[in-house]
């Protein structure tokens, strides 16, 4: 059996889980309609990807799941039109599972619940999200009706280095002479890479940055939790906590957990119930207030922040 069992591939990098429903098991009150997975690279492999598609089915047994992977060349050479062309699938399944309103986050009140990680997965949900406004796409032309967002270690700057770190991530294991090779090569085309991105031809880290924070985009309306790692050598915490801090100041809804000891996308490895408490009272907090207020925190040790906008309380 697969590991991603019982998500079937819908299309390349595309999957999709939808419970069989009757008039007796309908969707509960408070859950999401849609999941959504944007993976990230290097170690994300299907039986990692499988706990969290896992955990996601035990907190919201009656949603669907769609998960959409990335690989290296999503986030260097390829462009925005071509991965848009190949998220297609993705649009349908989308319009499929939540009807024909769409977009219209009235029609829809259960949503969607966007889980992303890292740079790669930031990019392929940028390109969804924009891709569903976009009128040339037959499956487009409406709004992504997003309840709620989850950054897992992400988005961080912009560097070279930390290019070339993410990218040796994302490398196959191998012998240590072939690592070596693997990463002395990938040097000089990480560097022309991070050229073509700073001049605007490629997608660079900067822009997704900016797009995550930019309301046309994301609607500032909705809520996000970011979980991240002060142990993470991939993308530094302090990069996440300045782009935390931005969206605050820019009316959005923010959540965030740290961890102290977990490398990048691994943090379930140092505290998965923690993690996944998280998840869980982020959610609740969207559906039952729509606005943060004082909530004890499962851990009382170490709490997290959840703030409108200039306003901050612990949850």
């Amino acid at each position: 059996m697969h590991p991603l069992f019982p998500l079937e591939p819908t299309a390349e990098n595309i999957w999709l889980y939808e419970p069989s429903t009757t008039d007796n098991d309908a969707l509960p009150d408070g859950a999401p309609a849609l999941i959504i997975l944007c993976t990230w690279l290097g170690g994300a492999t299907p039986r990692r990807i499988a706990k969290y598609v896992g955990y996601h089915r035990q907190l919201f047994p009656q949603s669907a799941i769609l998960l959409i992977t990335t690989g290296m060349i999503d986030i260097t050479v390829r462009s925005f039109s071509v991965i848009r062309a190949r998220l297609q699938p993705a649009r349908e399944a989308i319009r499929r599972i939540l009807g024909p309103d769409a977009g219209d986050s009235e029609k829809n009140p259960d949503g969607v619940l966007l889980h992303v990680f890292s740079h790669g997965g930031s990019n392929i949900a940028i390109q969804l999200i924009l891709s569903m406004q976009d009128p040339k796409h037959p499956s487009g032309r409406h709004r992504l009706p997003l309840q709620g967002i989850i950054f897992d270690s992400c988005p961080g700057d912009t560097t070279f280095m930390r290019n070339y770190q993410a990218s040796v991530y994302s490398l196959p294991s191998a012998p240590l002479p072939i690592q070596l090779v693997n990463r002395a090569l990938l040097f000089p085309a990480i560097g022309v890479i991070t050229g073509l991105q700073a001049l605007g031809i490629t997608s660079s880290i900067s822009a997704m940055q900016k797009q995550l924070n930019d309301s046309s985009v994301v609607s500032a309306r909705v809520p996000r939790l970011y979980l991240f790692s002060k142990a993470d050598t991939t993308i530094h915490w302090e990069e996440i906590q300045t782009h935390l801090d931005d969206a605050r100041v820019r009316g959005y809804t923010v959540a965030s957990v740290v961890f102290n000891s977990s490398p990048h996308c691994a943090l379930i490895v140092e505290d998965e119930k923690r993690y996944w408490g998280a998840v869980q009272q982020f959610w609740e907090q969207i559906v039952k207030t729509n606005a943060p207020a004082e909530v004890v925190s499962g851990d009382a040790e170490v709490p997290f922040v959840f703030s409108t906008g200039y306003r901050e309380s612990r949850l």
